[in-house]
């Protein structure tokens, strides 16, 4: 009996702690719908309780929030606080081998929110990505070949990278190729 009971009792918190899961889930997604539909003081009221338990993506939303203004007052200093905190929690989880995580780091870095700017540094995290197979990690790193930064501009590396990510179903690389395909590169002299 006494088994029974604490099965069932492991059953209903495995229960509880799922649909937790999952409401959270729903209201970092009608967050970022509201964010979307530029309803930032709604998107703020749903995500910043998300960002204080630790969401990461919460957490760079909040970032996103305070560097522009948007339902919150603009605050430089406080957009930094809460960037170093997701680029704390995507490092972690990086350093253990997660891909997307490598990829939300080098993207951190070349764009300097809540870190220095360290394009070498985002280079070698996009590789350990693309050594996993990562497409979304292909797309990032053909980024920079295309635009030189933390690499040597090399515009058919860049493309054969995209092309890569594109094939393996990247949708970032497909805007990617797009974009460089309008791109006038001027003639050489």
């Amino acid at each position: 009996m006494r088994n029974s009971r604490q099965m069932l009792l492991a059953t209903v918190m495995t229960a509880v702690a799922a649909w937790s899961l999952a409401a959270r889930a729903g209201e970092l997604e009608d967050g970022i719908a509201a964010f979307e539909k530029h309803d930032f003081n709604t998107a703020v009221r749903l995500i910043e309780p998300l960002a204080e338990q630790g969401n990461i993506e919460a957490e760079y939303f909040m970032g996103t929030f305070h560097m522009y203004g948007h339902g919150v007052a603009m605050d430089p200093a406080q957009a930094t606080v809460w960037f170093k905190r997701a680029f704390g929690h995507w490092e972690t989880q990086a350093r253990a081998g997660n891909p997307a995580a490598m990829v939300e780091v080098a993207g951190m870095l070349t764009s300097g929110l809540g870190v220095t700017r360290d394009d070498k540094a985002a280079v070698e995290w996009l590789r350990k990505a693309s050594d996993l197979g990562y497409a979304e990690a292909w797309a990032e790193l053909g980024g920079l070949y295309v635009e030189g930064a933390g690499v040597p501009k090399d515009l058919a590396e860049g493309e054969r990278l995209l092309k890569k990510a594109s094939t393996a179903g990247s949708a970032r690389a497909d805007e990617m190729l797009a974009a460089l395909s309008k791109r006038v590169e001027p003639a050489s002299f």
